[in-house]
């Protein structure tokens, strides 16, 4: 399994604090079955100012600590970046950072209480630069929260969806759980990732999950989420996924009476 979301380097955000919990939480990843990383710490003007080159220097440092301490845990760059203005020019002058650095795709968080303002402009001027968004944990954003059909479409425009681990095994509640539950076996989102952010509350973990996704949706689809559709990011090579299954229609009364 490859964690396509995770707040591992120390001193970046609100993730890792110092290097001791970068350690930690590598090795819980790997004890769990987690075989490479990409590293995602925030990109949040006024809150995380991590442009491209602070991140690619504390990649190189976080490998060579894994090195130094025998842990054998492929990490790639990647940011986190929140919704704002201008993203296809600030990735062209090298300010903000990729999967990867691949210019492929673009891990992009969206406002969590608030109404995202340009949510599909910014998809199409992504798009229309070559970088396909992948939308940070939707389960969790109000907005499609309150209406699933609004992240459908954002999913129709052509971004892709990456849940959190912890949201479909009910760390979150069995609201979150029941619309994770949903859209994965609907087939729309298409890679998990931990979100971690430390050991305890927001571990880096991803098994749990990817044998529910299994049970939702099938081997097959489980392995793309955890496996290929990572991998994906990491090489820089397009995810085309098949379109979403529509809406499963509930049973009529009479039918959950008789038990059909």
């Amino acid at each position: 399994m490859i964690d396509t979301h995770c707040h591992i380097l120390y001193g970046l955000d609100d993730g890792a604090e110092d290097a001791a919990q970068t350690l930690a939480m590598a090795r819980l990843a790997v004890e769990d079955g987690v075989r490479g990383i990409i590293a995602t710490p925030h990109m949040r003007e006024g809150d995380y100012l991590n442009e491209r080159p602070a991140i690619l220097e504390r990649v190189e440092q976080v490998r060579s600590l894994f090195a130094a301490e025998g842990i054998d845990l492929p990490i790639w760059p990647g940011s986190e970046v929140h919704l704002g203005p201008r993203l296809p020019e600030r990735i062209a002058e090298g300010r903000l950072l990729t999967c990867n650095d691949r210019r492929v795709h673009l891990l992009l968080e969206c406002p969590y209480r608030t109404r995202p303002i340009r949510l599909h402009e910014t998809i199409f001027e992504l798009r229309l630069a070559g970088i396909t968004p992948v939308i940070a944990h939707p389960e969790r954003i109000r907005f499609f929260q309150e209406d699933p059909a609004r992240y459908e479409e954002v999913v129709r425009l052509g971004a892709l969806g990456q849940m959190t681990s912890s949201s479909l095994v009910g760390t979150f509640g069995r609201t979150i759980a029941r619309l994770s539950e949903e859209w994965v076996a609907r087939g729309l989102v298409h890679l998990l990732g931990s979100d971690a952010h430390d050991t305890e509350y927001r571990p880096p973990t991803l098994s749990a999950a990817r044998e529910r996704w299994a049970g939702l949706a099938g081997t097959e689809s489980a392995d793309l989420a955890a496996d290929v559709h990572p991998r994906a990011l990491v090489d820089g090579r397009p995810i085309e996924p098949d379109p979403p299954a529509p809406p499963r229609r509930s049973r009529g009364f009479l039918a959950r009476l008789l038990g059909r």
